[in-house]
């Protein structure tokens, strides 16, 4: 059994602090998305990596920055963070969807070079802590989940399929949404990790990612995110409100929603 593997088991069993490879959902530092990178995932070093910044706005007050570092081979580390704007921090549950007062979600997330998720860990916390806490390991079969005071509980993912993850909460983020992408172009089918009923099921990535004949969206949930073949450009960031995206340091010439 591999350390990672034998490490899964061990704080299923003792309900200790969850840890994950590079416990990158902890941080946005882009040297924590290197060392992660270089950790779990084989290849080319993670030096050679092309790092790419996004910012998403909300109309209802959420905003999501994500950190890419993508790789020669297309393997590539996803780290973001979702939360209100400051200036609707005090608006109640409703100015951020989902996010509670002082919320964050925050997402790490591994794809192989076939664009298959290798690791997630995906947290939601509050101004008091973390309330939830996924970690998916779909190479192990593996999948940990934590509750603020519950116990932790393991679950088994299918070995060998492209795995995703339903959203944590009622927002869809950036990552999520890549990552549901990118394995519907590596599989025919793939299967959806629920973290509220501990289960996956099988979805035809047909139904996952489709075309208008103009537009390519990705359909988690009741949302609809248009995407490219650089990245999300508009999602919903709460409350249906459509979000604009900008690319840090970039050109702004491949989309409309980028700037420099």
């Amino acid at each position: 059994m591999s350390t990672r593997t034998s490490l899964l088991f061990a704080v299923a069993l003792t309900g200790s602090v969850l840890v994950g490879c590079g416990d990158s959902a902890t941080s946005l530092a882009g040297d924590r998305v290197a060392r992660g990178a270089a950790a779990c995932l084989p290849g080319e070093p993670v030096a050679k990596a092309e790092r790419k910044v996004y910012t998403f706005f909300g109309g209802t007050g959420a905003q999501s920055r994500v950190e890419r570092a993508i790789r020669p081979d297309g393997s590539e580390t996803l780290s973001s963070e979702t939360r209100r704007s400051r200036a609707d921090s005090g608006q109640g549950t409703s100015a951020g969807g989902a996010l509670p007062a002082g919320g964050v979600l925050r997402e790490y997330a591994e794809l192989d070079p076939s664009g298959r998720l290798v690791y997630a860990d995906v947290s939601l916390s509050d101004a008091a802590g973390v309330v939830k806490r996924m970690i998916l390991d779909p190479q192990h079969g593996a999948a940990l989940l934590r509750r603020a005071g519950s116990a932790s509980g393991f679950a088994r993912l299918p070995i060998g399929e492209a795995t995703i993850y339903a959203p944590v909460s009622s927002i869809v983020t950036p990552v999520a949404a890549w990552v549901a992408r990118r394995a519907a172009l590596a599989a025919p089918s793939v299967r959806m990790f629920d973290e509220g009923t501990a289960e996956s099921h099988a979805v035809l990535s047909d139904q996952l990612v489709v075309e208008d004949g103009h537009d390519t969206f990705v359909v988690l949930g009741d949302a609809a995110l248009s995407v490219d073949d650089e990245f999300i450009t508009s999602l919903p960031l709460g409350d249906a409100a459509a979000a604009t995206a900008c690319e840090e340091g970039g050109s702004g010439a491949s989309a409309p929603w980028r700037s420099g």
